[in-house]
């Protein structure tokens, strides 16, 4: 379940850990997308869908979630080669970068396969562990409501029977 947090991507992109190769530059012919599901049918960019979103590089409302930026950079015998970064918005608008990768490769989508299913895997177990934590809790509440009535239930019987 993603969350809206207002953001400046690229700005949050340039604070994250590490040193990144892409600057998350909004040049023509770069372009970003949130992440949403993968449709294996195809190799290429149309494998990871999910909608674009223009505004990485002023302050707006973005859902937190997985990413992935598209940065040309330079022509390499008529191939231009392309760096795509792959990276988590968090809640608290902070992006932890999850992988990167430069190519010219056509089947290039393929290769973040692995890297986007872990995180999707990861955001359900958490989403389970969460549930399987309330439900334990609504039973375990239960239990003590049930332990609750039965005691006000002697009560009410002792009180009907002029024990005080």
């Amino acid at each position: 379940m993603s969350q809206q947090v207002l953001v400046n991507i690229r700005e949050a992109f340039f604070n994250a850990p590490g040193f990144w190769q892409g600057s998350l530059s909004p040049k023509s012919g770069n372009w970003c997308k949130l992440v949403e599901s993968i449709d294996k049918a195809h190799t290429d960019g149309y494998s990871i869908e999910g909608p674009f979103v223009s505004q990485i590089d002023e302050l707006a409302q973005q859902r937190s979630g997985i990413y992935l930026h598209c940065e040309k950079k330079g022509r390499k015998r008529k191939v231009s080669e392309r760096l795509y970064t792959l990276f988590e918005l968090e809640a608290s608008g902070e992006v932890r970068v999850i992988y990167e990768i430069k190519t010219a490769s056509k089947d290039w989508a393929v290769l973040l396969w692995p890297e986007i299913e872990a995180y999707f895997a990861k955001q359900s177990d958490s989403v389970e562990i969460r549930r399987q934590q309330l439900l334990a809790q609504i039973k375990s509440l239960e239990f003590q409501l049930s332990q609750r009535r039965a005691e006000l239930a002697a009560l009410d019987f002792a009180v009907d029977w002029g024990e005080d």
